[in-house]
């Protein structure tokens, strides 16, 4: 079966000139620089607590407010995520962007300006939750537009571009905040969402929202950015014509819970619930004491190991996971999590009873622990979140899924000291062992793989249809004909059937070259095809080709 799967991502790869590699992979890191700046924002607050709260250097905020500056981009993230999905719908993917960094860039400088105004508090937590509302923005923007202007075949790999980035973000926050004041730590958190503004004008705006709203020239011209001018846009044109044809529009948000798009939306909302109650805020609160324990004096240095082992990871699973898929990466990682959080777990347990234990232990465990979810649980969530959706429901879709990964992450944070005296650290842990076994088996049962799938062909299998069989059938003009199902691997069918009209009733012989792995037909000569749930009906004469 590897073997086929293989082959079938070589054939589509034969499909693209080189261009329409590099043009969309080049438009996609454009793209990510609003997962920059949401990483960026992610790790502001780490390296300039101390300064804020010096009533010299900063602006003299007590711990408990100095928490909340810190937690409160999660609200910011969970309204922006709401209302994401309009705007996406309603405006396009470029537009929805544009505000996204309009927005962080007012933020940033509010923060940065809020020690020269009368209520400084006040202005710095109205610019951290505007900051946090062009968060929840882009972590829905973002990831939606590269999996519409990605080739199917790199859509995982490109798709990965959006976490690789957020990790970049958090890194350049540590390493950048470790030599810089506060002030100027905000200035150049402007300049990223800034860069992001000037890049929204030269970014083509996705084809699929294009056809939704009718421009079929503008989609068409978007198109043939993204692929170059020697591809065959209008095929990749009319499949998507076709996807939105069988899709009914949306009437009301409660569409979003029915059929395929409420299994869609299962799958993406265990997915972020795995993601955030893995327990990997836990393992980055703890990393500091955990670090200080095996002699690394400067929490400093903490973060920035840990901000550097998940831009490493995080870019070899944008590597790797077109060629393993994102099941395979996903339970990989559960698994990795699992076993380093229970080990945490029994580390925390000897040291809470008195056992002398080496720091090493743990220290080991949170590195292996980062890893294992930076190469699966940091990025694939939002990569199949980003996938699986139809176009009708993709905008409100995706910002409900990110609003309850906000929503979890809000709530993990806020639970977790609770939990640490009810359960102790060790219990803690534990309970972060048991949802990554809990997830990784919902992987393996319920995870439709989507490595290699068109965007129209993950509906299919979303509603319950196989994408590697077809039933053909061929009319000849009068009437009659003849079925014949063709299977998976079938290299080639005679299909024969009555016809010819004028009442010869001769028998007519032709060959379908069929190679059954997807959901589309090509055909040579003149013909018309047609489709209804998977039934195809195929008038005239012709050289058929079944093809994903």
């Amino acid at each position: 079966m590897e073997t086929e799967e293989t082959s079938l991502l070589d054939q589509r790869k034969t499909e693209f000139e080189p261009n329409s590699v590099a043009r969309p992979l080049a438009f996609s890191f454009l793209a990510a620089l609003g997962a920059l700046l949401f990483g960026y924002n992610l790790g502001f607050t780490s390296p300039i607590k101390d300064d804020l709260q010096d009533p010299h250097k900063g602006i003299g905020l007590t711990q408990d407010q100095q928490d909340i500056f810190g937690s409160i981009v999660n609200v910011g993230a969970m309204i922006g995520a709401l209302s994401a999905g309009f705007f996406l719908d309603k405006l396009g993917r470029t537009k929805t962007l544009l505000i996204a960094s309009i927005l962080s860039v007012g933020g940033f400088l509010l923060i940065a300006f809020c020690k020269h105004t009368n209520n400084p508090f006040a202005i710095i937590m109205l610019g951290r939750v505007t900051s946090g509302i062009s968060v929840g923005f882009v972590s829905v923007s973002v990831p939606v537009y590269i999996a519409e202007v990605a080739p199917p075949h790199l859509r995982g790999g490109m798709g990965s571009i959006n976490q690789l980035a957020v990790t970049l973000g958090v890194l350049l926050s540590y390493s950048i905040g470790a030599g810089v004041e506060w002030q100027a730590l905000a200035w150049i958190g402007a300049f990223i969402p800034g860069s992001l503004a000037l890049a929204c004008f030269f970014l083509p705006e996705s084809p699929r929202f294009l056809v939704k709203q009718g421009s079929m020239q503008k989609a068409t011209s978007s198109m043939r950015r993204l692929r170059g001018r020697r591809a065959d846009v209008q095929k990749e044109i009319n499949e998507i014509v076709e996807s939105l044809a069988t899709e009914e529009k949306a009437s009301s948000i409660f569409d979003v819970f029915q059929g395929s798009s409420g299994r869609a939306l299962v799958i993406a909302m265990v997915l972020m619930i795995f993601q955030q109650f893995s327990g990997i805020n836990a393992v980055i609160f703890y990393s500091g004491q955990i670090f200080e324990d095996a002699g690394f004096s400067n929490s400093n240095i903490a973060a920035l190991i840990i901000g550097s082992v998940q831009f490493v990871v995080t870019g070899i699973s944008c590597v790797i996971v077109d060629k393993s898929g994102r099941r395979a990466l996903l339970m990989v990682a559960g698994m990795i999590m699992a076993a380093s959080s229970s080990m945490l777990g029994y580390f925390f347990w000897l040291q809470n009873n008195d056992y002398s234990v080496a720091g090493t232990l743990a220290l080991v465990n949170v590195i292996i622990y980062i890893a294992g979810f930076s190469v699966g649980l940091g990025a694939i969530p939002w990569v199949i979140m980003s996938e699986i959706f139809s176009s009708r429901v993709r905008g409100i879709a995706s910002s409900l899924s990110t609003l309850l990964n906000w929503s979890c992450s809000f709530t993990v944070t806020e639970t977790f000291s609770p939990m640490k005296e009810a359960m102790h650290e060790q219990g803690v842990f534990w309970f972060y062992t048991a949802v990554c076994i809990c997830g990784t088996t919902y992987v393996f049962f319920q995870l439709p793989e989507t490595k290699g799938r068109s965007l129209e062909e993950l509906q299919i299998i979303l509603q319950g249809n196989k994408p590697d069989q077809a039933h053909l059938s061929l009319n000849a003009g009068d009437g009659s004909q003849d079925e014949e199902e063709v299977g998976d691997n079938s290299a080639s069918n005679d299909v024969q059937w009555s016809g010819g009209g004028g009442g010869g009733g001769k028998r007519v012989t032709t060959q379908a070259h069929c190679t059954c792995i997807g959901g589309r037909l090509r055909w040579i000569g003149s013909i018309h095809a047609a489709s209804s749930r998977g039934h195809w009906l195929i008038e005239g004469r012709c050289d058929l080709q079944y093809y994903a």
